[in-house]
């Protein structure tokens, strides 16, 4: 095989994670590989480079899209540039709202089109499935009911398997967390995950910090905040009030998840995540009004918390927009603290997940498949 020229594009903090690893497991098939892109330190860590970094592009919600038109517009134009420079094809990683308009642009630039977390087309509408299939051309897909969805409309989709499934610990030594941050051992620690985005934390984290407050005049817990190792500490500190009580982490974000008595958690990938730990969750979700408004006229499915949408039924609580409020947060925290079967239930519910993400293995998988489909491009 020739040598290789390879673009992959990952917009947020947990796709970052997910391209960084598939990079390593290609390049150990295909030493003789170069990787340019856009995305954070994971990825800059495997020698890829970086176009653009995660934290340009941020955005949350078609109306925040909106404003940010002239810096999107310049990264296609720098994304074009690098793709006539004998860019062999593209890997792209989630990030649907930015990824698929570049996926259109790469094909009529004649670069094949490699999409890994393939966008959850059967939450959208059936009818998005046409334009995705005149512009990718390799999906693929980390739930087997992704495989199945993808046949029923005429395209071949290979499920891989999760890559958290090998991501995220088996378990973790609470002992060892809570000596590390000064933890008592009779404190029970309630893990805030405000998002990854600065936008998202700007409108989640004074709720959860509001919440949590309250709920500390009456229980003896420690709140944990997991923060975005690309975001600046006083995005977080400013709503504190330099308050000792929240602790703020950085490195240790799956081990907090798993120690965590419960979670008050911005809709993401973090909801799957938590409910793989089988931590119980309280889901929270604001965006601009109109951005809600547009975003419910297109999705078809119930939930939006993504562990509920795999379970097909709602386990963690979901607060969206208005309902996103300081009592319903307390009543539902308050009810997982007083009512050990709902707490137990929960738990129960959330080993299903495990069985669904599939085996160890994901992202040597999907490498497989790619470098596979790279040499029958080049034969």
């Amino acid at each position: 095989m020739k040598h290789r020229k390879i673009l992959i594009v990952a917009g947020e903090v947990s796709g970052d994670r997910h391209a960084a690893d598939l990079v390593a497991a290609i390049k150990k098939k295909i030493p003789d590989i170069d990787f340019v892109g856009i995305g954070g330190l994971h990825l800059q860590n495997e020698g890829v480079k970086l176009l653009y970094n995660i934290s340009q592009l941020a955005i949350l919600g078609f109306v925040e899209i909106l404003k940010h038109i002239p810096l999107i517009r310049k990264v296609f134009r720098d994304i074009k540039k690098e793709a006539i420079r004998e860019i062999d094809a593209a890997i792209l990683v989630d990030y649907p709202g930015f990824n698929l308009r570049l996926a259109k642009m790469l094909t009529k630039q004649g670069i094949p089109v490699i999409y890994y977390i393939c966008p959850q087309m059967w939450a959208w509408g059936e009818n998005r499935i046409k334009k995705f299939r005149k512009f990718v051309d390799l999906p693929l897909v980390i739930f087997k009911f992704e495989e199945v969805f993808f046949d029923k409309h005429g395209l071949k989709a290979y499920f891989v398997g999760h890559p958290l499934v090998d991501q995220l610990p088996q378990r973790s030594n609470e002992s060892e967390f809570r000596q590390k941050y000064n933890v008592a051992p009779n404190k029970k620690i309630i893990g805030l995950f405000p998002g990854s985005r600065e936008i998202e934390v700007k409108r989640l984290l004074p709720l959860m910090v509001d919440s949590i407050k309250e709920l500390m005049k009456e229980r003896d817990v420690i709140p944990m905040i997991a923060k975005a190792s690309h975001l600046d500490n006083n995005l977080y500190n400013k709503y504190l009030s330099n308050s000792e009580e929240f602790k703020l982490i950085i490195s240790d974000i799956h081990q907090l998840m798993q120690v965590s008595h419960v979670a008050l958690v911005a809709s993401g990938t973090a909801t799957l995540e938590l409910g793989y730990l089988r931590t119980p969750s309280i889901v929270l979700y604001a965006v601009s009004p109109l951005t809600y408004w547009i975003g419910r006229s297109l999705v078809k499915i119930k939930n939006i918390a993504l562990a509920n949408i795999v379970m097909g039924k709602t386990v963690f609580p979901e607060f969206i927009q208005q309902e996103a409020n300081k009592r319903n947060i307390l009543g539902a925290l308050n009810k997982l603290f007083t009512d050990e079967h709902y707490y137990e239930n929960i738990q129960n519910e959330l080993i299903r997940i495990k069985e669904i993400l599939g085996e160890p293995g994901a992202t040597n998988r999907a490498a497989e498949l790619i470098v596979n489909f790279m040499s029958s491009e080049s034969s």
